[in-house]
């Protein structure tokens, strides 16, 4: 099972970011995923990363696909695994209702959007050769995205999914497609301080109906979503405890056939970025 870190380089100064990617080589990591949020744009940060590091796979975690159109899309993807030698991946999503209009989109239904997306990606002429296969993995939740991301994509991205979910996420898209799940960890013992922690790393989510949605189909009801959420449900959402804890739940993934797992940390500094010495601890064999 490989072992990849989504971060948002957002609050890192960008002089830093060339040792950050150095330190997630050394500890042991295959990736580094870049989310789309309101900031740093994530083809540009993975060309400055690709070029600082030697053997990481950088890769968006996702890119929207809202944020641009398919050809400047299949372009920025030709032109970063050329010239990395084939060290980008392409993970994309339809991110959300309320962040795309945040953008001044329209919201479209999903498969409709992906569907014309997909397909003026891939019949979009380029005028150079991408000489490395290209990997694009997509972020699917309900079983229409899904069969989507197994009919057009490389993989399929889970996030802010439980165990129960990702195992069945396995059987469904079968073994000739790749299963990437995205799991928020904190190695931190004391309950109080671990659950304040989890709460704020999904309270962004909260507000979101698709995910409620989502999380109902998985087991939980409308009363895990008050109050910062139910500890059934922020304990299954974020991996927290100490070490040996947390290397349990990367365990579990590794059980059930989980191609890649891709840690958020919440072990984390607002300008120096994740605690890499944490994060090695956990990746120690």
């Amino acid at each position: 099972m490989k072992r990849g870190m989504l971060f948002s380089t957002d609050s890192v100064v960008g002089s830093r970011l060339p040792d950050l990617v150095e330190q997630l080589e050394g500890a042991g990591f295959d990736s580094l995923w870049l989310p789309e949020l309101f900031g740093r744009d994530p083809f540009v940060t993975a060309g400055a990363l690709l070029q600082a590091s030697e053997s990481l796979r950088i890769c968006t975690g996702i890119a929207n696909v809202y944020a641009r159109d398919a050809i400047a899309t299949k372009g920025a993807a030709h032109t970063l695994s050329e010239l990395s030698g084939g060290r980008f991946e392409l993970g994309l999503g339809v991110s959300n209702k309320v962040g795309n209009q945040a953008r001044g989109h329209t919201w479209q239904p999903p498969l409709e959007k992906l569907e014309a997306f997909f397909t003026a990606m891939e019949e979009a002429p380029m005028r150079f050769e991408a000489p490395h296969p290209i990997p694009i993995h997509l972020a699917a939740h309900g079983p229409k995205l899904m069969q989507f991301a197994i009919d057009r994509a490389d993989g399929v991205m889970t996030y802010m999914a439980t165990r129960g979910h990702n195992r069945e996420a396995r059987k469904v898209i079968g073994p000739e497609k790749k299963l990437i799940v995205v799991q928020s960890c904190l190695v931190e013992e004391d309950q109080a301080k671990a659950r304040k922690w989890a709460r704020r790393a999904v309270s962004i989510y909260l507000p979101i109906e698709n995910y409620h949605r989502a999380w109902m189909a998985q087991g939980f009801d409308r009363s895990d979503f008050s109050s910062g959420g139910s500890d059934r449900f922020v304990d299954e959402l974020v991996a927290w405890g100490s070490v040996e804890t947390v290397r349990s739940r990367l365990e579990e993934y590794r059980q059930m056939g989980v191609d890649e797992v891709v840690l958020i940390p919440l072990n984390a500094d607002s300008t120096s970025g994740p605690d890499v010495a944490v994060m090695r601890e956990l990746l120690a064999e």
